[in-house]
């Protein structure tokens, strides 16, 4: 999937986290807004044009792209972005957008809690119980058991 994005792309984003991690806000947004189109990694881009507006403390221009990072990661990718979006509408003045925010981001966190326990319950259990259908095909077997219509002759 990944083979189909620019290197160059590849290597601004990984930039913009680097700056982001050291403390550089403004040399992360300078790295992203030198991208056009991220392609398959555009929710990413927009998440940390975000993060880098949000740690500069610009709420309100962090929100946009914050919203729409959110909705363009998959589900259980997009809790990062649910809180971040909620910590800007809360210091942005916008409460009950930020407890709606915050909200999603913690159902994001149970479905992601709750599939890794299903998942994990697959893998320690087989998905199919062969003993079982062995004994319902034995019942088959045994004579008497299924009778067929006799053809008057």
């Amino acid at each position: 999937m990944l083979e189909n994005v620019s290197p160059k792309v590849i290597h601004k984003l990984m930039a913009a986290e680097g700056y982001l991690e050291l403390g550089m806000p403004i040399q992360a947004l300078e790295a992203l807004h030198a991208l056009e189109d991220a392609g398959l990694l555009e929710a990413m881009r927009l998440y940390l044009i975000g993060e880098a507006y949000r740690r500069q403390e610009k709420y309100h221009e962090a929100i946009e792209p914050l919203h729409q990072a959110a909705r363009l990661f998959p589900v259980m990718e997009s809790r990062k972005a649910w809180f971040s979006l909620s910590e800007c509408f809360r210091l942005g003045g916008y409460l009950e957008l930020a407890e709606v925010a915050s909200l999603t981001a913690e159902a994001v966190e149970e479905i992601e809690e709750n599939y890794e326990a299903l998942y994990l319950e697959q893998i320690r259990r087989p998905f199919i119980d062969w003993s079982d259908i062995s004994s319902r095909m034995t019942d088959f077997a045994e004579p008497n058991r299924i009778h067929f219509p006799r053809n008057p002759k």
